[in-house]
């Protein structure tokens, strides 16, 4: 039996690899436009893009060492329950099935075979003797 893989090491750079949670990228110019016309004194503009993005960020960072361990651990559960299922559960019972399956399709492609043939046969039999002529007249 082979060893269980080691994981792979954690890349603290790009840490979507896979672009799961490009939806939920939001910058300050994804949320604030002030259109031409209905400018606020720069000072304003400024001192909300600064204060978006800290208290994003601070909220953030509180939230996830809050919340980011635990939720881990229950995904983690959830993950490992749902390919044990997987594994011991819904694998052997669909292997299962398509064993019961062939079965039945064979018995049904006979039967079907047994009682369509002789009449399909017969039927293409009678109609090969049929024959079409055109006249131009």
């Amino acid at each position: 039996m082979a060893p269980p893989s080691e994981p792979r090491p954690l890349d603290m750079e790009h840490r979507d690899p896979n672009n799961l949670n490009q939806h939920i990228q939001v910058l300050y110019e994804d949320a604030f436009g002030e259109p031409e016309g209905s400018h606020s004194i720069p000072g304003v503009w400024g001192m909300s893009y600064k204060t978006f993005g800290g208290v994003k960020h601070c909220c953030y960072i509180v939230l996830s060492v809050l919340c980011g361990c635990p939720l881990a651990f229950c995904w983690a559960l959830d993950f490992a329950c749902v390919q044990c299922c997987h594994i011991w559960c819904i694998g052997p019972c669909i292997k299962m099935w398509n064993m019961n399956f062939s079965c039945l399709k064979l018995f049904w492609s006979s039967c079907v075979h047994c009682m369509c043939d002789p009449c399909f046969e017969a039927c293409g039999l009678c109609f090969s003797y049929i024959r079409v002529q055109n006249k131009n007249g």
